[in-house]
């Protein structure tokens, strides 16, 4: 079965904050700030060239749904970086960690001068890290004030300033409403997925009734049982359609907010997509 997004990217999700979203229309169709070029892969995933310590040819996958970035073990080892124990809360527990404090990370108009980032070996998280250096997270994009994703263009917009959340929301979250068969639900709009992705057992306690189209698929994300399904009468800005969404079990200790899943801007039939950071607002241009 294709993974449906980057694991290695959820291991962050530690707090979630709903934002406001905008209709489509209500998108400047102008880009924004300094902009650079991206490679898409996988359909989806939105890489960049970067640096970190004056290390350069690094890539980096931008990820909204990862609260903190990451770097792997192999560039935190050739630059030297001292390591400090930590942890994260996963979806069942709490996970050790190492971190690392850098002075200075570059993906064009992305910069930080001073961030603690996280430690690990990504392609053990996920066969579409293995030939990525890091994950830029929310933590340093909310440092800006706009993050506009073209992919009709391939090109990322990054709009620097003082109105940037920055560590006011370091975990700053963009979620939508859907309606599944009649119940709403809202879904964390996430760079780093693919689709759709649900959490089972809310969307069974709520929908008992729950109809199914098809055979389902089992699978596993990281060491996370996965069923892949098709689900009718799911509606997306209007748009009623069959979907094919995987299904997990979401966290047993603490709650994300509300949230409920996560959207891959595909699903949205993105063009472009604008994440205001100072606004908390969402914004996209739909496919023609």
């Amino acid at each position: 079965m294709h993974p449906f997004l980057l694991y290695a990217g959820r291991f962050a999700l530690l707090v979630l904050t709903f934002s406001s979203y905008a209709h489509p229309k209500d998108l400047d169709t102008s880009m924004i700030g300094p902009t650079i070029a991206f490679e898409l892969r996988s359909d989806f995933l939105v890489v960049v060239n970067g640096e970190v310590e004056g290390l350069a040819g690094l890539k980096f996958i931008v990820d909204t749904g990862s609260t903190h970035t990451v770097i792997d073990r192999k560039i935190a080892n050739k630059l030297r970086l001292p390591r400090h124990p930590g942890k994260v809360s996963t979806f069942d527990r709490d996970t050790p960690a190492e971190w690392a404090d850098i002075n200075d990370l570059r993906a064009g108009p992305i910069r930080a001068s001073s961030a603690s980032v996280m430690v690990m070996r990504l392609a053990e998280y996920s066969e579409l890290a293995k030939n990525v250096d890091g994950i830029i997270g929310l933590d340093l994009l909310s440092r800006g004030k706009k993050l506009t994703i073209d992919y009709e263009r391939r090109a990322l917009s990054f709009e620097l300033g003082k109105n940037g959340a920055g560590e006011n929301l370091p975990a700053g979250a963009f979620a939508v409403p859907i309606v599944v068969q009649g119940l709403r639900m809202h879904l964390l709009v996430d760079t780093g997925c693919q689709g759709m992705l649900l959490y089972r057992n809310r969307l069974r306690n709520r929908l008992p009734s729950l109809s199914i189209v098809g055979e389902s698929r089992t699978g596993v994300i990281g060491r996370l049982g996965a069923t892949q399904v098709n689900l009718p009468g799911v509606k997306i800005g209007g748009l009623e359609k069959m979907a094919t969404v995987l299904l997990i079990d979401g966290p047993k200790h603490g709650d994300l907010l509300g949230v409920d899943g996560y959207l891959g801007p595909a699903s949205l039939h993105a063009k472009r997509i604008e994440f205001d950071f100072a606004t908390r607002t969402l914004r996209w241009v739909l496919e023609p």
